[in-house]
């Protein structure tokens, strides 16, 4: 791809996705990440040695051994450095926002410890955007929120040339979902944006940036506007899941459980980080 020039604050959107060994978002390593432009263009689709060497979860995406020999895999460094140099190439220095599903729960922690890992620093201009939540306030998907379902809900089709479970696959289905719905999912592009989480402005960011955010809990209108707000309770509970998990469910009524785990899980992973 030919080197474009940026200027000023611009913000440059981009897809990916990736795909792991575990679930454990500081054991675990990437196998396999994808990047597309946001007009659908191939960026990046590099296979990656695990850095704990555990070869895992061939059943989910099909990386075994062989694929990752077959495919000029790298390991997780090179991955990292491989990445910084790909987009500063093609952006210089605008701000990159990369959009994935489920990002704040999971793709960025992952991203951010690979790189920890490696001993890498990401750059201050990098964001995040998670297109799960934005899905959530626009659609009620029929059964559920899994990628499939809501690209064959919003996009109607069934495309059988995707490849589920794959980072290109599941960046491919990220494009085409945004292409379909972008004029609804634009505006609410900024209400889903956070910095690093190793970054001091990660507290600043709007609390709908947390993992398990949901419109319905309006937390805002409880004066909890930034992550910060959550986060200076999340430290008055000595950062102890039971009492944090008491505090959401007596104070702020938060019932759903999958929620409070994503938000502790979040609120820890900041702290990790930082």
């Amino acid at each position: 791809m030919t080197k474009r020039k940026f200027e000023g604050e611009e913000k440059i959107y981009i897809f990916y996705d990736t795909e792991t060994n575990g679930l454990d978002p500081i054991k675990t390593a990437i196998m396999q990440i994808a990047v597309l432009s946001i007009d659908g263009k191939l960026i990046l689709n590099q296979y990656v040695y695990p850095f704990d060497g555990k070869i895992e979860g061939t059943i989910i995406h099909g990386i075994d051994k062989k694929k990752l020999d077959d495919n000029d895999s790298v390991d997780t460094a090179e991955m990292c450095i491989i990445l910084k140099n790909r987009l500063r190439d093609l952006y210089c220095r605008a701000e990159i926002h990369f959009i994935a599903y489920n990002n704040f729960g999971y793709d960025q922690h992952i991203l951010e410890n690979n790189f920890k890992v490696a001993g890498i620093r990401i750059p201050d201009n990098w964001f995040f955007v998670d297109l799960f939540p934005i899905i959530k306030e626009l659609y009620n998907p029929e059964p559920n929120y899994k990628l499939k379902t809501v690209f064959e809900n919003i996009c109607g089709e069934d495309d059988e040339s995707i490849d589920f479970h794959c980072a290109f696959g599941d960046t491919r289905c990220l494009y085409k979902i945004y292409e379909k719905a972008k004029n609804k999912i634009i505006p609410l592009l900024p209400k889903y944006t956070r910095s690093l989480l190793n970054s001091p402005n990660i507290m600043k960011c709007p609390i709908s940036s947390i993992a398990g955010y949901d419109i319905r809990s309006r937390l805002e209108e409880r004066d909890f506007t930034k992550i910060e707000d959550l986060y200076k309770i999340f430290k008055e509970q000595d950062y102890e899941k039971n009492n944090f998990n008491l505090y959401l469910i007596n104070n702020l009524g938060l019932k759903n459980g999958f929620a409070r785990n994503n938000m502790f899980q979040n609120l820890s992973m900041i702290k990790y980080l930082s």
